[in-house]
């Protein structure tokens, strides 16, 4: 058992937010759990964060089997997430690869078999104030990205892109974004709720 877990504070905080997730509430997360949880995009397959939280070993195999390079690891100072697999966009999206190397390579089952279309690791945002599309600019580069066009994204008669609920935030459409700050980028379902819940950027 890692050091992690051993710890009063946290073993507390996953006893409690389990008995709320077997309660049936991880999906709907509460004020109080949304500030103490960051929730990166996680791996393909990935439990509910909390469950997610408890059930990692921190061993690092779904980094290795990675065959792009796309999961890192987070470091020690971030809280109960430290040493936890993550996948920052900006720096290497998920390809979705169809056999997940990922899931196969997690041995405590924290990454779970998924069909690659019914992978969900979040949802892509376009933010209209950067999108070259609302200066008057022709760009589809986030569109062009998008492992699954016409059914994740698509570009409407205004020639804006609209992201649709069958996004799997993969980030692809974020990593080729071509405008800093970038003009569309995928949140995982605990900073989409936080979105909702608190004021977050």
């Amino acid at each position: 058992m890692t050091e992690e877990v051993k710890n009063p504070e946290r073993k507390q905080f996953f006893r409690e937010s389990l008995d709320a997730l077997k309660a049936g509430v991880s999906l709907h997360i509460d004020r109080s759990l949304a500030k103490r949880l960051d929730g990166p995009l996680r791996p393909p397959g990935a439990l509910d964060e909390v469950e997610f939280l408890a059930t990692c070993t921190r061993c690092e195999a779904c980094v290795t089997a990675c065959p792009y390079q796309a999961i890192q690891i987070l470091p020690q100072s971030s809280g109960l997430a430290a040493k936890t697999p993550f996948i920052d966009p900006q720096i290497q999206p998920c390809f979705l690869c169809p056999d997940t190397p990922c899931i196969s390579a997690c041995e405590p089952r924290a990454l779970v078999e998924v069909n690659p279309l019914e992978i969900h690791m979040g949802r892509a945002f376009v933010d209209e104030k950067h999108c070259l599309t609302y200066k008057d600019r022709v760009c589809t580069l986030c569109y062009d990205a998008c492992p699954y066009p016409e059914r994740a994204i698509v570009i409407d008669s205004d020639f804006h892109p609209q992201v649709l609920d069958a996004c799997v935030g993969c980030g692809q459409c974020q990593y080729h974004c071509p405008t800093a700050p970038v003009s569309i980028e995928s949140l995982s379902p605990v900073r989409i709720r936080k979105r909702e819940l608190i004021d977050w950027p």
